[in-house]
């Protein structure tokens, strides 16, 4: 499945059929420091119920789910509240399983955020100094959702408890998403192969004249 091949429909959000808000996270688990799990662990405590869909190759092995579920726990996290997902070839199909995706840092995810976001999943993102840390800024930006960026890591906790509890608007991106991503700028290809040939054009002309 790619998003060449896939159109996404709004839909509901997971949670007005389940009752409960289900997190997702489907970056490599590399990604994902112990200041993150601290954060995630946050996440669900202040969210009732609520439960973290965590899916990467890593967890495709007894002892890589093993190994998540100690890191998390270690950090005082309930690990009963994970589920662990095998990769697989229906991952795009999966995310109509999450309400929310919480993006990794200080490396955010970059083709995975918007796979989330053109599937309807909105993405809580943390805003950072590098170049690898706001991937998920640009992205958000781009769509048009710079509410969901968060500057630093309570902030990061405080929107994701914020949009979890507020299923009027959480029910509304799911229903949206799917055309706001269609018609962002993140998938108009002409005007992003005009300005890089702009660009190209600018840096040979300067070129020539030095």
């Amino acid at each position: 499945e790619t998003m060449r091949t896939l159109k996404s429909e709004g839909h509901n959000a997971p949670a007005m059929e389940n009752g409960y808000v289900t997190f997702g996270s489907f970056n490599s688990f590399a990604k994902v420091s112990d200041q993150m799990l601290l954060s995630w662990r946050n996440i669900l405590a202040n969210v009732p119920n609520s439960k973290l869909v965590i899916k990467c190759k890593i967890c495709s092995i007894p002892s890589g789910q093993q190994m998540v579920r100690e890191r998390f726990s270690r950090l005082g996290g309930d690990a009963s509240r994970l589920e662990l997902r095998p990769f697989s070839p229906d991952y795009l199909m999966q995310y109509k399983d999450i309400d929310i995706v919480l993006d990794t840092a200080p490396y955010n995810g970059g083709l995975t955020t918007c796979d989330a976001l053109y599937m309807g999943v909105p993405v809580i993102v943390l805003k950072g100094r590098t170049h690898g840390s706001r991937y998920g800024v640009s992205i958000l930006q781009g769509v048009g959702l710079p509410e969901l960026i968060a500057d630093n890591q309570r902030d990061y906790v405080a929107k994701a408890t914020q949009l979890a509890n507020n299923g009027m608007v959480l029910n509304r991106l799911h229903k949206e998403l799917p055309e706001m991503m269609r018609n962002s700028r993140l998938m108009d290809g002409r005007a992003y192969m005009r300005e890089l040939e702009e660009g190209y054009a600018a840096i040979w002309e300067r070129y020539c004249w030095q």
